[in-house]
Parts: structure tokens; C-alpha cells; sequence
């Protein structure tokens, strides 16, 4: 075992609450805005057929989707025992559990987005197809897209609360005392 970690938090830590970035949210309905005048530009034009319906269809749920997110944002409730994400779309959050985690981190999407991911504990993982195909994209879980700040800055945030919450040290050897996954 190496030597203990010092998450680096000597202040008192609390129940804390981590709104999404309404900017970020009120930037994708822009863009959305403006694919919304392109769709409507391509129903007027007669050549284009079902495909600016098609289009408009799906631009209208875009801008559906982000004005909710804007009236109901998500928020990340963290405390002593774990995390919870709700708001947004989710109807019934669910908690998981601090000591069901093995790290946060970041990973690269396929098409170059990045998303915080985070890998459970063996003993936490169920053994579903579900289960096996999110491990099979490198995460057990992740958190949706839209925090405040860089997705790298979140992850070590969520590092250092879950250690605070565990008892504030962890040995370097111990899963979960990097940001690695």
C-alpha cells in the first residue's frame, strides 16, 4: 500500500447542491433555435419532401428538450452517504451510494464529446445486460453532460467529496484514490 492521499479538503464539507450551467443550456437552445429556422425554411421549400418534416420534427423536441432543461434544470445533491442527480427529465432519482464507488473520471465520447463517468465497486455491480453493456463503453454510470465548468475540474471536485465522505483519506494503491478509470 502507498502512502495516504490528502484529499486537500480541511474546511467544513457539507451537503452541497450543483446546479447544470443554465449558460450552457441557454447556448444549445440557441443553436437549436437556429436549426429550428433552418427546418422551417426547408417544409416551406416543396423539393425537400419528408425530410424537412423529418427534420423539423426532431429540432422541435431539441428545443422542446432544452427549454425544460432551462424551466427544470438538473441538479447533483451530494451528502455523506452519496449522490443523487435529479431535476431535468428524471422522475425518480435514485441514490448511489459513496462506498459503491470505485472513481469519477472523465472519458472521450465517440465523437468527441466528454462525459464524467464512474465505476462501481465489484460487489456493487449488477450482473444485467444493461450493466454489461454500459461497462462495455468504459463506465459502469455517468453523469449527463452540462455542469458548470470542465468535466476534468467535476471529476476531481466529485473525487474529493466522495473521500471527504468515506473518511477523508484513502491509500495511494486504493481504487478510486485517482481520477483514473
Amino acid at each position: 500500500m502507498g502512502k495516504p492521499i490528502d484529499v486537500g479538503i480541511s474546511t467544513q464539507v457539507g451537503p452541497r447542491t450543483i446546479e447544470a450551467s443554465r449558460l450552457k443550456m441557454s447556448l444549445s437552445l440557441a443553436g437549436s433555435l437556429v436549426f429550428f429556422a433552418l427546418a422551417v425554411w426547408m417544409v416551406r421549400d416543396p423539393s425537400t419532401g419528408w425530410k424537412g418534416w423529418l427534420a423539423l420534427g426532431f429540432v422541435t423536441l431539441c428545443v422542446a428538450s432544452f427549454t425544460w432543461m432551462l424551466v427544470r434544470p438538473q441538479v447533483l445533491e451530494l451528502d455523506a452517504k452519496g449522490f443523487t442527480v435529479g431535476g431535468g427529465f428524471v422522475r425518480s432519482p435514485k441514490k448511489v451510494l459513496w462506498r459503491d464507488v470505485e472513481s469519477f473520471f472523465v472519458y472521450k465520447l465517440p465523437r468527441g464529446g466528454k462525459m464524467i463517468g464512474y465505476n462501481l465497486v465489484p460487489a456493487a455491480r449488477k450482473a444485467t445486460a444493461l450493466g454489461r453493456i454500459a461497462r462495455s463503453f468504459g463506465a459502469d454510470g455517468a453523469l449527463p453532460k452540462g455542469w458548470p465548468g470542465s468535466p476534468e475540474k467535476m471529476a476531481e471536485d466529485l473525487n474529493a467529496y466522495r473521500l471527504w465522505a468515506l473518511g477523508g483519506r484513502l491509500s495511494a494503491g486504493s481504487p478510486g484514490a485517482g481520477l483514473g478509470g
